[in-house]
């Protein structure tokens, strides 16, 4: 058996509630509101909305290719039921005893190689392999592009951070140059502001490696769900699918 079923959304779950729960922690013992009200530099709160937006699309993403998943392994279970031909319709691929396999990218790439190698010169020659892994790199980086979208946003957050980093040590800095004269009644005022600017340098930091590293998770794993259901695809359609489909020829 594969992985439970929707086991990509119920890992982008199960780290939600994980992060939702530190967050409560987080605000009940009042550092979150600390820490937002002494960034004056107000990066902190936009890596908190920016993460907001790649959990969104980790779900987005999650719900789309665990729907493809369980289509393969419906598929994967009527090939194993029935072993008869299959034929290829418009409407899908079925199977000998009338049932249709579940239309996803299993049927569309089927459906795609069965139309490339009809209109090969040689067949289903060395052609129609070459024209199969391209039509396969295709289908990987259609669906790769859109994981893109989240990998840009960690490294967008890890550099925004950075930035941030950069602005508390400019504002600590600043402190100094501020006053031409460092004496004893200055010097208060100046340890203030480098401290304010040092905790600005510290909040950005933690904070974007820290959603940085939260979102990372949901899309290593959707990276880990696509290549098994590219895995899936290939296997069905070599060993299960084409043959059949040339039987019933």
């Amino acid at each position: 058996m594969r992985r439970i079923e929707h086991f990509l959304v119920l890992f982008w779950l199960l780290l939600t509630g994980i992060t939702v729960f530190g967050l409560v922690v987080v605000i009940d013992t009042g550092l979150l509101q600390t820490m937002l009200h002494e960034d004056k530099s107000y990066v902190s709160g936009a890596l908190i909305v920016m993460y907001v937006v790649g959990a969104g699309h980790a779900l987005h993403r999650s719900w789309l290719l665990s729907n493809e998943l369980a289509r393969v392994t419906v598929a994967e279970q009527q090939l194993a039921g029935d072993g008869g031909a299959l034929s290829l319709s418009v409407t899908g691929i079925a199977t000998a005893g009338g049932a249709t396999l579940p239309a996803g990218m299993l049927t569309d790439y089927v459906r795609d190689i069965v139309r490339s190698r009809a209109t090969a010169p040689n067949g289903n020659g060395e052609n129609g392999s070459s024209a199969s892994g391209d039509l396969l790199e295709a289908y990987a980086g259609r669906m790769r592009g859109e994981h893109e979208f989240g990998w840009f946003m960690i490294d967008l957050m890890l550099k925004v951070g950075f930035v941030g980093t950069l602005i508390g040590f400019i504002w600590m800095l600043s402190s100094v140059s501020q006053h031409p004269v460092i004496d004893a009644g200055s010097m208060q005022q100046i340890l203030r502001d480098m401290s304010s600017g040092m905790s600005i340098a510290l909040n950005t930091t933690l904070v974007s490696l820290v959603t940085a590293t939260l979102l990372s998770a949901p899309y290593y794993l959707l990276n880990r769900g696509l290549d098994e259901l590219l895995e899936c695809v290939v296997r069905l359609t070599q060993v299960e699918i084409l043959p059949r489909l040339d039987t019933a020829a």
